[in-house]
């Protein structure tokens, strides 16, 4: 339970940005296809939208998505990586 005290908490202002600030990132997930999408949150239309209330959709099939939020995992290596498939 140690790990509790060290990890930030969550409130209903909280914003994408500061998500993103505080080195945790939403992902979210189709129940109906499985496709799964990392949100950014230091994108200039999210950075200070709030979290709480925030509906997201599927891109392939538009179902609602699931978030899920977690620490951040690799930014640099994804971005990279989604740069180099954009090419």
């Amino acid at each position: 339970m140690a790990h509790l005290a060290i990890m930030p908490l969550g409130t209903t202002r909280m914003t994408f940005g500061e998500l993103a600030r505080s080195q945790l990132e939403i992902e979210v997930t189709c129940p109906n296809c499985g496709h799964r999408r990392l949100i950014d949150g230091n994108a200039p239309l999210l950075r200070d939208r709030k979290v709480a209330g925030a509906r997201f959709r599927c891109e392939q099939c538009g179902s609602v998505g699931l978030p899920t939020l977690g620490r951040q995992r690799l930014w640099p290596g994804r971005l990279a990586d989604h740069a180099r498939k954009r090419r």
